[in-house]
């Protein structure tokens, strides 16, 4: 039998106040629970134009996670050679990795940035990318019903891409202010600057807000840029940016140093708020997501029946994302890029599984796309805003033939966005062997190909008298 409560003779102990938050507490609270968004512009400690570092004050509050970085290009002082970034990561097709440190330890990073940029951007809402992210980061892959010709009445029987400009019949275009010309010093001067959230960069950021007044070491956030060219398609192209198709498929832009900041915003409260909050948080602990990149660059014949290893050795992992690059399809003269994930050309030419611990995640290998497509919207709980065409090798003639920036948008688009993901359901630690990615499929020859994998999983991050640590669950 438990012990009462009350011993003969004693009194019960005296409740610990200070432990009873105040929000619990009766009567007048004596702080001000407003919340001050405070915004700092940092210009980069380090700049190359292959590396960017960034150097966070660490006597404000919490980092607000939808602080940004700004970034833009140095346009070509030619008039034929206007240029704009990947229609479906914008800006983010600059940035090859990303780090975030304190100290010296790597909290949260990701290699192969751009490709994995893609991915996410996949689950953006056609509004979202047509009324906000084209201004803010120049991420446009919205639709819409295209018409095919100036017949009366028009028939619209085709989709398109959306961005507000409607041009019936002829070549659709960016809003001027989202060139990258250097016609004139004026056209050079006003190009265009896009941002991208910090938590894009570090999907930590999506789930708490980092208390950087509370840590003592210095807080970093590195970059390294994406190559200014690449020869992968066997000709020198532009990797940064795309052109139309009478453009300089060769330009080899720099970055804008005077361009590149970081919009910091800072989260605090009142100071007796931030007070007690470090008093009774010396010791914090929390968990987040974070993703290793594993990726195999093979002939056609590699891919027909690959099993690939990750890793995700010894870890508690959640996630598969991945998806097929051709490197004949890093050109210029494109909509996109280098930045796809390919799609079989034959129907159900795919079949993937995972296998760890001895067993396979599914008991048949998944070989149908509209199944692979439903354990992607499974595993991100959310459904890619795509076209049938843009994510697989069925209904591609929905997709209009007229141009976008002289660019044929059929050709541009589709079989182009066949990224995945497979959510590991089993809930246990992956063994020493650890996780190997079964992919099976039959590609066109001529070229070489890259898988892209990445693995999600859980680290845990503590903070203690001010030390951060982080380490593997």
């Amino acid at each position: 039998m438990n012990e009462p409560y009350e011993r003969e003779g004693e009194l019960p102990p005296e409740p610990d106040v200070e432990r009873v938050p105040n929000l619990m507490r009766l009567g007048e609270i004596s702080s001000d629970m407003a919340q001050i968004v405070t915004t700092d512009v940092i210009e980069p400690t380090v700049f190359s134009q292959s590396f960017c570092r960034f150097t966070l004050d660490r006597r404000v509050g919490f980092l607000h996670s939808n602080s940004k970085i700004t970034l833009s290009l140095i346009p070509s002082g030619i008039a034929a050679n206007k240029t704009y970034f990947p229609l479906n990561i914008g800006v983010g097709s600059l940035i090859q990795s990303c780090r975030l440190m304190i100290g010296q330890k790597v909290v949260s990073s990701v290699e192969d940035f751009a490709h994995f940029h893609a991915y996410q951007s996949m689950f953006l809402t056609n509004e979202n990318n047509k009324e906000r992210e084209q201004y803010l980061s120049q991420r446009m892959i919205a639709h819409k019903q295209s018409p095919t010709d100036n017949t009366t009445p028009r028939v619209a029987n085709k989709i398109g891409i959306d961005n507000g400009i409607d041009i019936a019949n002829a070549d659709q275009r960016l809003n001027r202010f989202q060139e990258m010309n250097g016609a004139t010093d004026d056209d050079i001067t006003d190009s265009p600057v896009y941002s991208i959230y910090l938590s894009d960069l570090f999907p930590m950021l999506r789930e708490y807000s980092l208390p950087a007044y509370l840590i003592k070491e210095p807080i970093f956030v590195e970059l390294t840029w994406t190559p200014k060219t690449s020869n992968l398609a066997g000709t020198v192209q532009s990797l940064r940016q795309c052109c139309g198709n009478g453009g300089d498929q060769t330009l080899s832009l720099d970055i804008d140093q005077n361009e590149v900041r970081m919009i910091y915003d800072s989260i605090t409260y009142d100071g007796e708020i931030m007070r007690q909050y470090a008093e009774q948080n010396k010791n914090l602990s929390f968990q987040y997501k974070e993703y290793n990149l594993a990726k195999r660059t093979g002939a056609p014949a590699d891919f027909t029946d690959l099993v690939f290893p990750v890793g995700g050795n010894g870890m508690l992992c959640s996630k598969i994302i991945y998806g097929l690059q051709s490197n004949a399809r890093h050109l210029a003269k494109s909509l996109i890029n280098g930045f796809h994930s390919i799609a079989p050309t034959v129907a159900h030419d795919l079949s993937v599984n995972l296998l760890y611990n001895d067993r396979y995640e599914f008991s048949v290998d998944r070989d149908n796309l509209a199944l692979i497509f439903s354990t992607t919207q499974q595993s991100e709980g959310q459904v890619p805003m795509l076209c049938r065409g843009e994510y697989g090798n069925e209904a591609t003639t929905e997709i209009t033939a007229n141009t976008f920036e002289e660019n044929n948008q059929r050709t541009a688009l589709i079989q182009q966005f066949c990224w995945n993901s497979i959510r590991l359901n089993r809930g246990q630690r992956v063994n020493t062997k650890g996780i190997d990615l079964v992919y099976k499929t039959t590609l066109a020859g001529g070229t070489n190909y890259t898988l892209r994998a990445w693995v999600e999983h859980l680290k845990i991050a503590t903070l203690q008298d001010g030390e951060f640590m982080c380490y593997n669950a």
